[in-house]
């Protein structure tokens, strides 16, 4: 299996919304990114970081079932930054791009192990995610791990 390709299939469904189907899952998208407190949908943007979260979630749990460690709780927060958000509302004469800028986040573990082994884990999982190393070519990220008792 070294050469698989995932396909989506995108329609357009309402001024503001787009239906995602994937396989056998459909999902809604909003704005490409919004400045307001509530949508009726998660915007583009904000798929892509809880994509991300998802995906280093996962990859750690994976990790610690291989080491065979209890996992009692994870979590994981993340906030994205484009670099210039009026280039992405088209305000004329702005510099810069509309591009996320970077990623900041922290995950959080509470698990039967000690630091280092955690710490492994997750050094493992950042290396295996599709995701995070694709987003690290082109975006500043930094991602702390931090163990709770």
């Amino acid at each position: 299996m070294t050469d698989y390709t995932w396909t989506v299939r995108v329609e357009r469904v309402g001024e503001q919304e787009a239906k995602v189907f994937s396989r056998n899952h459909v999902f809604v998208v909003g704005e490409q990114a919004s400045f307001r407190e509530t949508d009726p949908h998660p915007s583009a943007v904000e798929y892509l970081l809880g994509a991300l979260g998802g995906d280093l979630l996962r990859g750690f749990q994976i990790q610690a079932a291989r080491q065979r460690v209890a996992v009692d709780a994870l979590e994981v927060m993340l906030s994205g930054r484009l670099n210039n958000p009026l280039s992405h509302l088209g305000v004329v004469g702005e510099a810069g791009h509309p591009g996320l800028e970077s990623i900041q986040g922290t995950f959080y573990v509470s698990a039967d192990a000690d630091r280092s082994a955690l710490e492994e884990m997750w050094r493992a999982a950042l290396e295996r995610s599709p995701l995070f190393n694709t987003l690290r070519r082109s975006v500043e990220l930094s991602l702390e791990l931090r163990v709770m008792l």
